[in-house]
Order: structure tokens, then C-alpha cells, then sequence
């Protein structure tokens, strides 16, 4: 007896065009003493208890939420770029600390970041490159309305902070950043 072949529902029919993936960017963001001698705590994240996230800095995120019906974000690209790479007698330097976490939680203080097992630090001087992702959170990987913020269980964020000794200089910005968010798209309306 001859077995058939059973076919595939919709067969013939593509969602070619239904799901993609963009890089949604964020430039302007810098690092920057303030009023006091520490860079604080800076999030770029998933979420809208970030600092930064794709909803409400991403420069292109409207138009794709325009055009699809839900998302999810893959990964975040941090680069830093040193804008004051010398130390003079009136610009002076510490260490960066720079890590990643999962949900609305975000380290508090310096320390904080710096007791995370996967925390990277680098001097105020030099620049960084940074990608953190979804592999820390599984929840994640679900998708989201493209009207609403991720839900804190679902997210992830990339965290930085400087210690308070030694201490910066006031009020001096010490980094141009660039931020680029993985997202997913799906569902065009």
C-alpha cells in the first residue's frame, strides 16, 4: 500500500514580509558627571524602567510599529565613545562599570553594579563596546503589543556606573554613546 503525502496547512500561501528583524538606534546619549563627581546609573534597556529603550528613544521604532502589530528585543549594542581620552589637571579619570540585568531591578549604586558576576570595567579614558541579550531572561523572547512598554518580567538591560573614588570632574561629559537595539517585528497590519 502506497502512503500519501499529507500537505502542509496554507500550503503555497507566504508570510514572507510578515516577521523581520530591524536595528532600531538611539544616538546623542552621553555619559556625563552632572553637578556631581560620578557618572550615575545609567540603563539602556528593553523596558520603560530603563534610562533608554527602543519605545521612547529609538529613532525609527514608530514608523515600524506603524507598519507591525507586535515585538520582542534580541539584543542591545552599547558603544562608547571617550570624549575626553587624556587626563589633565583639570579632567581627571576612573574606572567605568559596565554589566547587564533582567528585569525592572536595576542595580542602585556603583557597587551594585560592580558585584555583578559578568560586570566589565574600563578607564573613563578608553572606549567600550557592549552587547548584552536576551539569553539571560527567557521571557524575552515573547512578544509584546507595539503599543506597550515591555513588561518588567520580560526584560533586560544593559547597566553602567562610576565609583565615587577616585572621583570625576564635575559637570564633564565622558563618553558620546551609541545605542542599537535587535528587534523583531511581526504581524503586519
Amino acid at each position: 500500500m502506497r502512503k500519501t503525502r499529507r500537505e502542509a496547512p496554507f500550503r503555497g500561501i507566504s508570510n514572507a514580509g510578515d516577521q523581520i528583524v530591524k536595528r532600531i538606534t538611539a544616538t546623542g546619549v552621553t555619559l556625563a558627571t552632572g553637578a556631581g563627581t560620578v557618572i550615575p546609573i545609567t540603563t539602556v534597556g528593553t523596558g520603560s524602567a530603563s534610562t533608554y529603550n527602543p519605545q521612547g528613544q529609538g529613532v525609527e521604532f514608530a514608523s515600524f510599529a506603524a507598519r507591525y502589530q507586535q515585538y520582542r528585543v534580541r539584543a542591545i549594542r552599547v558603544t562608547g565613545k571617550a570624549v575626553q581620552p587624556i587626563q589633565t589637571a583639570t579632567i581627571t579619570h576612573s574606572d567605568l562599570f559596565r554589566g547587564d540585568y533582567i528585569g525592572a531591578a536595576a542595580p542602585a549604586t556603583s557597587p551594585q553594579v560592580f558585584s555583578d558576576e559578568r560586570v566589565k570595567t574600563c578607564a573613563t579614558a578608553k572606549d567600550f563596546v557592549d552587547v548584552v541579550t536576551w539569553k539571560r531572561n527567557p521571557n524575552a523572547k515573547l512578544w509584546n503589543p507595539v503599543t506597550a512598554a515591555v513588561p518588567a518580567a520580560n526584560s533586560f538591560s544593559w547597566v553602567c556606573a562610576s565609583p565615587s573614588a577616585p572621583p570625576l570632574t564635575t559637570a564633564t561629559t565622558y563618553y558620546a554613546v551609541t545605542v542599537e537595539w535587535e528587534v523583531e517585528f511581526r504581524g503586519s497590519q
